[in-house]
């Protein structure tokens, strides 16, 4: 079973890589393999939108943590936006694939991995992301015939914001093996002239190992780690203080879903999938048809407890970048644009703003090529992304921060920016002799063959330089062991003085030690006093500082006696707030109090009679439960519970691990209120106040 990568947050201004499982199994196979070669070729650049809640839900396509699955909506989330990120790509991006990896079925054969629609489909389901069909202006329907292909939702009179903004080749890629060390360094341009590629394409794809209608569950050995990561215990502890729950598309089926196909529709039960399978992952089946290369709106509800979510969701699946210009109706319109890098610099493209960049990587066969020297059968897969900064606040929300790309205009003489990134990414451990491997792009807006050269010289410069600096270290380490002789023959008569210093004293000091007697009666005599105050044998007056006592919850202090203070009980049997008496049916939340609490349900003297199970909520953020701490719970005015229930629970603050009120305390139903007229009165007694438990005793 392959096991869940364990990541840590994204750093400070520096960013962090994470890369797919299914990418490393497949370049290790592909090394490995003298029939097959592997380069890094292609980059896009996004911008991961804004966490927080839709304004105008039909085009804002903010992230919505609490969307993906039911996992997150039941469990609660961080407050933490950036711990969310983290968490949310962990626990359903990368357990989702190694879920796929561990599959009997999955063909390692095929070219074409995983990671990639994983990762599609993990923005899609936190409603980041938004597909529409592309029209004949965008795809090359001549190259393509009917087969669809798929751009993001249009940004023009809208507040969608696309956030694939830029793809283009990667420019330059050095192989580093020396005996030292081995890894590939991987140079990312963005040159000057560019601006948005005008639209990007995706595709759905379908293979053996990702089709429509899937069920992905997970089937542990154990019970208990099956709501935890592929391979992992539920008693493991993050070495970066994640959670290690999985988050599933369905979890155990207690949230309330619902759906309907607009926005001004009306809502009906259910989800985007009829799956009952719990603790699974699903890919989408369109109406049934068994396909899932539809752009499909669907607006869907979430509703557990006092969380609800709502979001716009997109029904294509399988997606994946298109990265063949051939497809590009304008590039295949203009003879001279044969890389994107090309395609980019085209006149109508705009600034755009930046936060995360993906990484890809092709496997081809070395010895099946065109008269040309190209490979003729390559397969373009997602190794990794880069997210550039942590989440921060921006307002009431939180995002990335974003890199803005400005595009030169010579009308208004501003002028643009460019962008360079290098990456180390390291594939392998074989120890050999030093080689560089160069990859350059022949349509690259510069010439980068001397840069390479001038890198392969800086590494044998770094060699020679820290050779350099190990001398002077050692050097360094020789000229303090002779500054350590001199200092020691300057200690020696400094050592002499101070020795000639502490006679001198001592001798001044002699005379203290020739009266012991005289210093032994005054400790007697001292002594002698305080026993006698100790014991009220003294004439001495003693007064307290009694201004130092305060009262505190429940506690009286009565200064009327000068001198003299007097504590009392100020407590009465039951704490009275504005909300003891009040109608619990439609103010379910009842916030607990110090001390015996009494909560009436009154209702003008009406009778209500429940259509569904009434949950209370007893808050317990601001006075937190004390062991023998006690709530009276009285019902007034008749409370019909018919054939439903009447669920109390605590624990606001998930102390217990699950979840916001995940403490059940108790379930009454009409057994509990018929005898007593439906107007019973019960006490809650917290019996233990670590693990919260309690005892309910009906007076009435």
């Amino acid at each position: 079973m392959a096991v869940t990568p364990l990541i840590k947050p994204v750093q400070n201004k520096k960013g962090i890589f994470y890369n797919f499982q299914s990418a490393l199994e497949d370049i290790n196979v592909t090394i490995s393999n003298s029939e097959t070669a592997v380069r890094f070729s292609k980059f896009a650049l996004l911008r991961i939108p804004e966490i927080g809640t839709p304004n105008t839900l039909a085009t804002d396509n903010k992230i919505q943590f609490l969307a993906q699955g039911e996992s997150n909506i039941i469990d609660g989330i961080n407050v933490d936006a950036n711990i969310n990120l983290a968490e949310s790509f962990q626990n359903y991006a990368l357990n989702f694939e190694a879920l796929l990896l561990s599959r009997p079925q999955y063909k390692r054969e095929e070219k074409l991995t995983v990671g990639e629609r994983v990762f599609w489909k993990w923005l899609k389901e936190l409603g980041a992301i938004r597909f529409q069909n592309a029209n004949a202006i965008e795809k090359n329907t001549t190259a393509l015939g009917t087969e669809a292909r798929f751009v993001e939702k249009p940004e023009t009179n809208s507040t969608y914001n696309r956030v694939v903004k830029y793809i283009a080749d990667i420019d330059v890629v050095n192989s580093l093996k020396s005996k030292d060390n081995s890894y590939t360094e991987v140079y990312i341009h963005v040159p000057t002239n560019v601006g948005t590629t005008p639209h990007v394409l995706f595709k759905s794809i379908t293979d053996a190992n990702y089709f429509p209608n899937m069920t992905v569950a997970n089937n542990a050995a154990d019970p208990l780690n099956i709501e935890y990561l592929s391979g992992r215990k539920y008693n493991e502890t993050h070495p970066f203080g994640l959670s290690i729950k999985a988050s599933y598309d369905l979890d155990d089926a207690s949230v309330l879903a619902q759906i309907k196909d607009t926005i001004a529709g009306t809502y009906a039960p259910g989800n985007w999938f009829t799956q009952t399978i719990r603790n699974s992952y699903y890919t989408d089946n369109y109406n049934m048809t068994g396909a899932y290369n539809v752009a499909a709106d669907k607006v869907i509800s979430k509703q557990f407890g006092v969380r609800t979510v709502e979001y716009l969701r997109t029904s294509v699946d399988g997606i994946s970048l298109d990265f063949d210009l051939a497809n590009y109706k304008l590039a295949s319109e203009n003879p001279e644009i044969k890389v994107f890098a090309q395609f980019n610099d085209y006149i109508a493209n705009r600034d755009f703003e930046f936060n995360a960049i993906l990484i890809y990587y092709d496997t081809y066969d070395p010895n099946n090529l065109d008269s040309n020297g190209v490979p003729l059968d390559i397969r373009t897969n997602l190794y990794g992304v880069l997210f550039l900064d942590r989440v921060q606040q921006s307002g009431l929300e939180f995002q990335i921060p974003v890199i803005q790309k400005f595009k030169p205009d010579p009308l208004n003489k501003i002028n643009g920016n460019a962008f360079a990134f290098k990456m180390n990414l390291k594939l392998d451990t074989s120890i050999e002799d030093v080689l560089i491997e160069r990859s350059i792009n022949d349509y690259s807006t510069f010439s980068l063959e001397l840069f390479t050269d001038v890198l392969t010289q800086f590494k044998q410069l770094q060699t020679k330089y820290n050779d350099k600096l190990l001398e002077l270290d050692q050097l360094s380490q020789s000229v303090e062991g002779l500054k350590d002789l001199l200092i020691n023959t300057e200690d020696q008569n400094e050592l002499k003085i101070r020795i000639t210093n502490l006679e001198t004293a001592l001798a001044a000091n002699s005379a203290i030690f020739d009266n012991t007697n005289s210093v032994m009666q005054l400790i007697t005599s001292v002594n002698q006093r305080v026993d006698s105050i100790l014991t009220g044998t003294s004439n001495i007056t003693i007064s307290y500082a009694l201004d130092t006592v305060r009262p505190g919850e429940g506690i009286i202090i009565d200064r009327r006696t000068p001198n003299r203070i007097q504590i009392a009980n100020g407590n009465q049997q039951y704490n009275i707030s504005n909300m003891s008496i009040t109608n619990i049916f439609t103010n379910n939340v009842v916030e607990l109090g110090t001390f015996t609490n009494y909560v009436a349900h009154t209702n003008s003297g009406n009778q209500i009679v429940l259509t569904r199970d009434l949950q209370i909520f007893i808050n317990d953020t601001t006075t937190a439960w004390k062991k023998g701490q006690s709530l009276r719970l009285v019902i007034d005015d008749e409370l019909v519970t018919s054939v439903y229930n009447i669920k109390i629970y605590t624990d606001a603050t998930n102390k217990m691990n699950l979840g916001e009120y995940g403490v059940s305390i108790a379930i009454l139903n009409d057994l509990d209120f018929l005898p007593s007229g439906n107007k019973p009165i019960f006490d809650i007694i917290c019996t233990d106040d670590a693990l919260l438990t309690f005892r309910i005793d009906k007076i009435r």
